[in-house]
């Protein structure tokens, strides 16, 4: 094999290396790289706990393809398909460690939104509000 072959391989090796990395990113640990969006979202969504936290609107995240999250004051939860339009401004929600029901008080009502993995596509991670930059 040429000097020239080896050399571009190494590029092309180390460009795949650096890409992956940058894409990848918002995985914390090696192993999640090969964890499902499920698992990863799983992995984030049950540590939260909330107590009565306000709904106050929509925020999006600028660096991050403009995805619409919710924004409870320190705890942002992405706007899922499954809760979109079920949550209204000025509700409180609550939520458990390591539950996945979301306890929602209204004006006139209380219930519960329960994470439904089975029509999950996929959604970012929730995380603290001060992340995200830019309102709707």
């Amino acid at each position: 094999m040429k000097k020239s072959n080896v050399i571009m391989i190494l590029i092309a090796f180390v460009g795949f290396i650096i890409l992956f990395t940058y894409y990848n990113s918002e995985k914390t640990e090696t192993s999640d790289f090969f964890k499902s969006d499920e698992e990863l979202f799983m992995k984030s969504f049950l540590p939260i706990e909330m107590n009565k936290e306000k709904y106050l609107g929509e925020v999006a995240d600028s660096s991050n393809h403009m995805n619409a999250y919710m924004n409870f004051g320190n705890v942002c939860l992405p706007m899922l398909d499954q809760w979109k339009d079920k949550i209204r401004i000025g509700d409180y929600v609550s939520k458990k460690k390591d539950s996945l029901s979301l306890f929602i008080q209204g004006k006139t009502k209380k219930y519960y939104l329960h994470f439904d993995s089975k029509n999950f596509d996929g959604a970012p991670l929730p995380c603290n509000c001060s992340k995200l930059s830019k309102n709707f």
